[in-house]
């Protein structure tokens, strides 16, 4: 087996760097040198164990384990049932060694749960740009494996998307995906590009010519040029009023006797738990977040602390005639943590802690973020500078197909909003579906004014006068 020019930098990259990159074009030997290493890697160091994984199973059985981990063991001149064996059911290949490679999708509750009983000390995501970042921070937690004289790897690769994705902010802003934060030992990270021209011998011939050049649009920029999207035009919210808190002090003094206040939570599972508090005052169009709340794999006492926390922070520190609020929340039970774990759920919140639990309005999510975003992007939602939905709305990118045509639907395999989704149940009531606690959103400069009270008892009177034969 002979690696191109290109492959043998990405074996060079691999040894000198904890966490690797593999992007690039299709069929450009990514996924080949990865597999290559590992092979020798667990076959070299006893008791290794290496996962390699793609979200779904049957994705990972037809490419890495029917195609690639066979040609690539053959080609090395390991020998079946000498130098390693094989398990079909559970896609393992365990070497004379010790060492073993397991093959694994992300799809399936029950193989995750055994995977994540594991320690390795290689994790491998292969077509990493399906695999969303809440799995990939539950799955980097199990690359605990200490081998002596082996340094553990993390390594992925992916045809690569957009900008937003969490790959790109890992390994070229060096930045955490859902914190921003600065990473740790950013030096440990090193990224290749690999495109199909550098690894031409390997393919058969006029693919490059038939089947890449010929592509358009983003689909050429991904699997022939290799290169990552600009993600500006995709962005779903651009906050046109970032706030810092002295300036809500001073619009919220002369409305305490009017302001009101409202709440939202989304519970998660793989993604983060979100509470978020808005202010608003009913009959005017502004609305203000002025507390958020965003935290992964909470326990359900400190989710219930941190909910608390939030309602005794806006009492103490808002003055307002008026603190109560109710939190408009999904209803579903989640459970955090593996199996055996305790469940969380809105009517437990509420049932059990007193929480003034509400059941949120869900349907037409779609028209609720493109009124969240009108109002955001127009200026009337107020925005915490540097808090969690600011940093959100830096990564929340609509869908781009391959053609380059722009879906309104938010891609959560580039990022997941979870502050978003905790922000659409209260900013419905505000909106959309507002009782008498709350209030309806204002006509534009170009809607004619509403009628006065006195005009609608008229104007009902007329229409039952005109409909109604009883009067008559």
């Amino acid at each position: 087996m002979r690696l191109t020019t290109r492959q043998i930098s990405a074996v060079g990259l691999i040894k000198a760097k904890r966490n690797v990159l593999l992007f690039g074009g299709s069929r450009s030997g990514k996924t080949v040198v990865a597999i290559d290493f590992i092979i020798h890697s667990a076959y070299k160091y006893p008791g290794l164990r290496a996962l390699v994984a793609r979200r779904y199973a049957t994705d990972v059985r037809a490419s890495i384990w029917t195609i690639t981990l066979p040609q690539v063991l053959r080609a090395r001149g390991y020998e079946l049932g000498v130098d390693y064996t094989l398990n079909e059911a559970t896609m393992t290949v365990t070497f004379s060694s010790g060492g073993t490679i397991i093959c694994s999708g992300l799809d399936d509750k029950e193989r995750v749960d055994k995977v994540l009983g594991q320690e390795y000390a290689i994790i491998y995501l292969n077509e990493s740009q399906d695999v969303p970042w809440p799995t990939v921070t539950v799955l980097r937690t199990r690359l605990s494996q200490t081998i002596e004289g082996f340094t553990n790897r993390f390594m992925c690769d992916l045809n690569p998307t957009s900008t937003a994705h969490w790959t790109y902010k890992l390994w070229f802003q060096k930045i955490h995906p859902e914190s921003r934060k600065p990473v740790n030992f950013p030096n440990s990270y090193g990224y290749l590009q690999m495109n199909p021209n550098d690894n031409r011998e390997n393919l058969p011939a006029g693919y490059i010519e038939n089947e890449l050049e010929s592509l358009v649009g983003s689909s050429r920029d991904r699997f022939f040029l290799g290169n990552y999207a600009d993600t500006s035009a995709l962005r779903v919210f651009t906050p046109k009023h970032l706030y810092h808190w002295p300036e809500f002090e001073e619009w919220a003094a002369t409305r305490q006797g009017i302001l009101r206040f409202i709440a939202g939570l989304d519970l998660g599972y793989q993604d983060a738990d979100a509470f978020v508090i808005l202010a608003y005052v009913p009959n005017e169009r502004d609305v203000w977040l002025v507390f958020e709340h965003k935290a992964r794999r909470e326990t359900l006492d400190q989710l219930v602390e941190s909910i608390r926390r939030g309602m005794r922070w806006v009492a103490d520190n808002i003055p307002a005639r008026d603190h109560s609020m109710k939190i408009y929340a999904e209803t579903a039970t989640v459970r955090y943590g593996h199996e055996g774990d305790d469940k969380k759920s809105a009517s437990m919140l509420a049932e059990t802690f007193g929480l003034p639990i509400e059941r949120a309005y869900k349907r037409d999510k779609k028209l609720g973020i493109e009124l969240l975003q009108g109002e955001v992007n127009a200026g009337f939602f107020h925005v915490p500078a540097g808090g969690p939905f600011h940093d959100e709305s830096e990564q929340t990118v609509w869908t781009r197909e391959n053609d380059g045509t722009i879906v309104r639907i938010i891609d959560d395999e580039a990022f997941h909003p979870d502050e978003m989704d905790a922000i659409l149940y209260p900013s419905r009531e505000i909106y959309s579906y507002s009782g008498e606690e709350h209030r309806q959103l204002p006509p534009g400069p170009e809607a004619p004014p509403l009628p006065s009270a006195d005009d609608r008892v008229l104007n009902q009177m007329i229409e039952t006068l005109n409909t109604d034969e009883a009067y008559w």
